[in-house]
């Protein structure tokens, strides 16, 4: 069985997605928090659920996400004011974290919740929706094959792209 993605997109594809992954957001500054402050182990948690997160966003994508938001634009403002709603509400807890306690120690959160914040601060993260809405589509060639097969390869590429980027931190 042939690789289903046009090899002359694979460079750059990888370029594009570790640019992004490199470039500061949400994630990688509330990793470097929680992995400063809770150990390795801790990052690790929310690495894996920034990587499910990831996961979900490229199985919608590969099953027309693209193409519904494409058709229903107000699909498309769903997701983006979720993302806003999304740092605000960051911006609201480290505001609250920082400022109400009478201890400067930092607050110690379980895996499980630290994996429940990863995901659903990467299924609310705009770089997420970005790149697989705006971003993989134009990777991705029809004459080459299966358009689902060449989604789901780029995505996985990008995911190890993530988690190599984020578990070294």
């Amino acid at each position: 069985m042939p690789f289903p993605v046009d090899p002359a997109v694979i460079l750059p594809f990888l370029a594009a997605v570790a640019l992004m992954e490199l470039t500061p957001g949400p994630n990688m500054g509330w990793l470097a928090l929680v992995s400063l402050s809770q150990g390795r182990a801790a990052g690790l948690a929310a690495v894996a659920g920034i990587t499910l997160g990831l996961t979900l966003w490229m199985v919608a994508a590969a099953f027309g996400l693209t193409e519904a938001v494409l058709l229903w634009p107000a699909l498309y403002q769903a997701i983006r004011w979720a993302g806003v709603g999304f740092l605000l509400w960051l911006a609201w807890d480290a505001w609250r974290s920082a400022g109400g306690g009478a201890s400067d120690a930092p607050v110690q959160m379980r895996r499980r919740a630290l994996f429940r914040r990863g995901l659903i601060g990467n299924l609310l993260n705009p770089k997420a929706a970005l790149l697989y809405v705006v971003l993989l589509p134009g990777f991705i060639r029809p004459a080459q094959g299966s358009t689902l097969a060449q989604a789901l390869t780029l995505g996985a590429l990008h995911i190890l792209v993530s988690v190599v980027v984020h578990a070294t931190k």
